[in-house]
């Protein structure tokens, strides 16, 4: 029994992983209806630059950075994104997502590990960036708010997320999460990822994920998604929903609008994004695109 079992979980296991193909759903979003969501589906208001630097880790091979062009003049801190890459994918096939994000003020790393579940390269990643926005004559030299870091990952790299933000020494660095069609704990510990659970976190939670069939009965059951949500330390906040219509290789995009409103309400206090996720008239639980919505302590 515990064969079948293990040989479910590798099949499982590699449906997830090409469900994760590289692929540019980041830039295919469905129009959205509602005012919130379809304001933060958009760009913001910042010009948006790129550049990337050597890692000094293998696996790594560089770090990507989009930012504000404003960054480059003035003395403003910004608040920081960094992105765990899904599976066989990698920070320069996430360049949507990051220059978009960056156009709304923040500053967005990504890396080029395409296995990004343990969390391990992520942290290294977070550690090495931190270190070059306190090396004098760096372009990012005191321009990065620490006080603000926040981290997002989809599929393997959500997986990677959760571990990043409750397993390392500089999980304490990051002020709120967001995880896109997070494998269920049971699968990645099957594929090799090591353990997690939601009962560690600290800090805000968004979990999205899509309706069909591959998130449905694979990736992201929604059984496991209220376990998960269930899971969230008491005083925690917390919120879920799954997308109507949507499976795992559309689920990235579509997320994208909440993940940006998240954001600019944790990182940046804007009160027009809290109207997605804040008291009884909170967009997301209205929201027919979205169901099985739940929301906590916000």
């Amino acid at each position: 029994m515990k064969k079948i079992k293990t040989l479910a979980l590798l099949m499982a296991g590699m449906i997830c992983l090409v469900a994760c193909e590289k692929t540019d759903v980041y830039n295919k979003p469905t129009t959205a209806t509602l005012p919130i969501e379809k304001e933060y589906q958009g760009n913001g208001s910042y010009a948006v630059d790129t550049t990337s630097f050597v890692s000094r880790n293998g696996t790594i091979e560089k770090l990507l950075v989009a930012y504000p062009a404003k960054l480059s003049s003035g003395s403003e801190k910004w608040p920081l994104v960094m992105t765990c890459n899904p599976s066989n994918t990698s920070g320069e096939d996430m360049l949507p997502i990051m220059r978009h994000l960056a156009s709304w003020g923040f500053v967005v790393v990504g890396n080029m590990d395409k296995q990004t579940g343990t969390g391990r390269t992520m942290s290294i990643t977070l550690d090495e960036f931190l270190s070059l926005g306190e090396t004098y004559g760096n372009m990012f030299y005191h321009k990065i708010d620490t006080s603000r870091i926040a981290l997002m990952g989809f599929s393997q790299g959500a997986y990677g997320a959760v571990r990043a933000a409750t397993k390392f020494d500089n999980s304490r660095c990051y002020r709120t999460v967001y995880l896109c069609s997070c494998p269920r704990p049971e699968l990645g510990q099957g594929i090799g990822w090591d353990t997690c659970t939601f009962a560690d976190f600290r800090v805000p939670v968004l979990m999205l994920a899509g309706c069909g069939k591959a998130d449905a009965t694979t990736v992201s059951p929604l059984a496991d998604m209220q376990s998960n949500y269930a899971l969230m330390p008491e005083g925690v906040p917390c919120a879920m929903g799954r997308r109507v219509g949507k499976d795992h290789d559309k689920i990235g995009g579509e997320g994208d609008p909440y993940m940006t409103a998240w954001f600019c309400h944790w990182l940046l206090g804007d009160t027009v994004a809290a109207g997605a996720f804040c008291g009884p008239d909170a967009e997301l639980l209205h929201n027919e695109r979205w169901v099985d919505t739940q929301i906590k302590n916000i």
